[in-house]
């Protein structure tokens, strides 16, 4: 089977199946008594790592873009960026501006304070999570 006969075909199904389905944010239980989301999507089914990965994707792509209107994420270097995402995407965006000592020194391109701030209470998550976005926030975008 040609990958374009089902790229197109997934091209002319896509808003016929948007309609169909209807769009529901918060899971309900269909008629077939499943637990479901968005558009139709079955949770009691699981996820494949193939859509798992393109959800990752567009939930990283959105918290890049609320960020983006912060004037001080815009100003900062991708890898730099990353590091505020990666902690976004975990604690919101509410749990990152939790860190107003980092965004400050991040704000005035002060690499070592602001990751020096860039720590948790948690010593198991500040070990394994927060460590390497610390060495990040140091070296930046120069690797």
């Amino acid at each position: 089977m040609s990958t374009v006969i089902i790229i197109d075909a997934v091209r002319i199904a896509w808003p016929r199946l948007k309609l169909e389905e209807g769009f529901r944010s918060h899971p309900y239980t269909d008629t077939g008594g499943h637990t479901t989301v968005g558009y139709g999507f079955n949770l009691d089914a699981g996820i494949t790592m193939r859509a798992a990965e393109a959800l990752l994707l567009a939930q990283a792509q959105e918290i890049h873009e609320a960020l983006l209107q912060l004037s001080w994420y815009a100003a900062l270097d991708p890898v730099r960026q990353s590091v505020c995402l990666d902690i976004a995407f975990n604690a919101g965006e509410g749990g990152l501006l939790k860190f107003p000592h980092m965004i400050a020194a991040l704000a005035r391109q002060d690499w070592p304070t602001a990751s020096t701030e860039c720590r948790v209470e948690n010593p198991a998550l500040d070990a394994s999570r927060y460590a390497p976005l610390r060495q990040l926030l140091l070296i930046g975008g120069a690797q």
